[in-house]
């Protein structure tokens, strides 16, 4: 009889435990969601065929894939993406670019679009408790890499998020990477001044969405081209 009730102590307290450890897992992940929409949501998928497809769809920036959930209420990710012309959720526009859906911020003859990636670091934990990551990184005790397999992290290493924005300017069918602010005056050589002022002017971030999306419009109101 004590046996027993020892062996169904230890299943218990096994039992608690692993419920213990998946919640922490999913505390620790929710507070840098992987996804670009808070649920997902209503939206439409246009190929390139010109047929279209209604569903619910969320981008996922940790793994940089447009999802869906499918009338059998299982999440998964678009099929040959190369053949997309457009995803328009809840009125924003994404298209594929070079292997990525980015989002479509202004348009006109200067089109910017951005994508959002959520980069996972892997650090050591040092002597005294300090790390090298840049931001503070949640613990957890496993995560799962883009290619779908599960890593341990030993006990002294942390896993921390960051968001990275990647924007793009496109004229004419052509497009040119961003990833600084000094990137775009180099887009525009003959106007380089004139864009500088008007970048102090609105104090144009370049982790500020909005502004970037700003001085985008104010180019195509002036008529600067690339």
């Amino acid at each position: 009889m004590k046996i027993k009730l020892h062996v169904t102590l230890l299943i218990s307290f096994l039992f608690i435990s692993i419920l213990a450890a998946a919640q922490q897992q999913k505390d620790t992940l929710s507070e840098t969601s992987n996804l670009l929409f808070p649920q997902f949501t209503d939206g439409v998928i246009t190929m390139k065929d010109g047929s279209e497809v209604s569903c619910k769809f969320n981008y996922n920036t940790l793994l940089d894939e447009m999802q869906f959930i499918s009338p059998q209420n299982v999440i998964l990710a678009i099929a040959n993406p190369e053949k997309v012309l457009k995803v328009v959720i809840a009125n924003r526009t994404f298209i594929f670019m070079k292997n990525y859906f980015v989002e479509l911020l202004a348009d006109g003859n200067v089109s910017l679009f951005y994508r959002v990636h959520l980069k996972r670091f892997v650090v050591k934990i040092g002597a005294y408790g300090g790390t090298s990551a840049a931001t503070s990184p949640g613990i957890i005790a496993t995560y799962q890499t883009p290619d779908g397999n599960v890593n341990k992290l030993s006990t002294n290493e942390e896993v921390s998020y960051k968001n990275e924005l990647t924007y793009y300017i496109m004229q004419n069918g052509k497009f040119k990477i961003l990833f600084k602010l000094n990137d775009l005056l180099k887009c525009f050589p003959s106007s380089k001044e004139l864009i500088q002022q008007e970048l102090e002017k609105l104090h144009t971030g370049f982790a500020d969405v909005d502004s970037m999306r700003k001085i985008i419009v104010w180019i195509n109101a002036k008529g600067l081209k690339v």
